[in-house]
């Protein structure tokens, strides 16, 4: 039983440290990404592609200057973000 519950705590330590590792990747690439993107005009404003009140709501609030991501719902935003993009566009 102990040996089982220190594999775990080990491959919970794993774990942890790769997903430190993937944000840092993210947050890389969101940023080099938008950096390469300067040169494109994004829209001031998205409209959803979904319809309905709650997505518009989503819409207004991205457009105020909040995440509308599930990573980061409701903080503020500094510049554009891929998750709310990413989001946003789906159908």
């Amino acid at each position: 039983m102990e040996k089982t519950i220190q594999e775990l705590k080990m491959i919970i330590r794993e774990l942890i440290l790769e997903v430190g590792e993937l944000k840092e990747r993210v947050a890389y690439l969101e940023k080099n990404i938008l950096n390469d993107r300067e040169d494109l005009e994004l829209p001031v404003s998205y409209s959803l592609k979904i319809e309905g009140e709650a997505y518009d709501n989503l819409g207004r609030l991205y457009n105020e200057g909040y995440h509308v991501c599930p990573m980061a719902f409701g903080q503020l935003r500094d510049g554009e973000c891929l998750f709310c993009v990413a989001f946003m566009e789906k159908e």
